[in-house]
């Protein structure tokens, strides 16, 4: 899984600009401590409109099941990825190389890792899978199936590429509903690694440290 982050739109200063222009003034106009004291202000109250005008853009080379947890969170976000009717992408996979036991608490949790010898055979059931549907795949191609549906034998497991674009509200929400005890692992380590490409450009670093991030 790789994470790239493409595009910042927007800073600290644009938080503070979009909630002062309530008063007509500019967040140019206060001190830096006086503008992180309001943001604060803005998170602790949820007043969450001035969060949702700056904007992130990330391109992700993640599992196609990864991909739908990402965009259940739809408010303020807007996605591409790539198609597999114009496309043969079927060459690259997620390969998982610890497997986790289904979770006695949550029925769609996993729990604690496998067993070696438990992982072993489902490392062995996972290759031999993905071998399998990337040659039918082949064979439906060299059949004359077309793309869009050839690439239904295709196990969830295959890797897309998609451009995620969203609010700095939305992206920090989406981080937080991820990052919960409950969430799935894999995409725990995708909004993490989001999150820390995004804290290496210093934009929001009053707007993170205020929702506790």
């Amino acid at each position: 899984m790789k994470v790239e982050l493409l595009e910042v739109f927007g800073n600290d200063e644009m938080v503070a600009n979009c909630a002062r222009v309530s008063y007509q003034k500019e967040a140019s106009n206060y001190s830096d401590e006086q503008n992180e004291k309001l943001i604060n202000f803005l998170a602790r109250e949820n007043h969450w409109s001035p969060f949702s005008h700056p904007r992130l853009q990330f391109r992700l080379q993640i599992p196609i099941y990864i991909e739908r947890q990402l965009v259940k969170t739809q408010s303020g976000v807007e996605y591409n990825s790539i198609s597999g009717r114009y496309v043969d992408f079927s060459d690259t996979y997620y390969e998982i190389k610890q497997f986790r036991t289904q979770s006695k608490d949550s029925k769609q949790g996993s729990g604690e890792d496998l067993s070696k010898w438990r992982n072993d055979i489902a490392l062995d059931i996972q290759k031999d899978i993905i071998m399998r549907c990337s040659a039918a795949y082949d064979e439906l191609v060299l059949l004359g199936v077309s793309k869009e549906q050839a690439r239904s034998v295709l196990p969830l497991s295959l890797e897309t590429t998609m451009i995620w674009t969203g609010s700095l509200y939305s992206f920090i929400r989406l981080y937080k509903q991820r990052t919960k005890s409950d969430a799935q692992k894999e995409i725990n380590m995708v909004v993490t690694m989001m999150m820390e490409e995004l804290k290496k450009t210093d934009n929001f670093k009053y707007s993170l440290k205020a929702f506790g991030l």
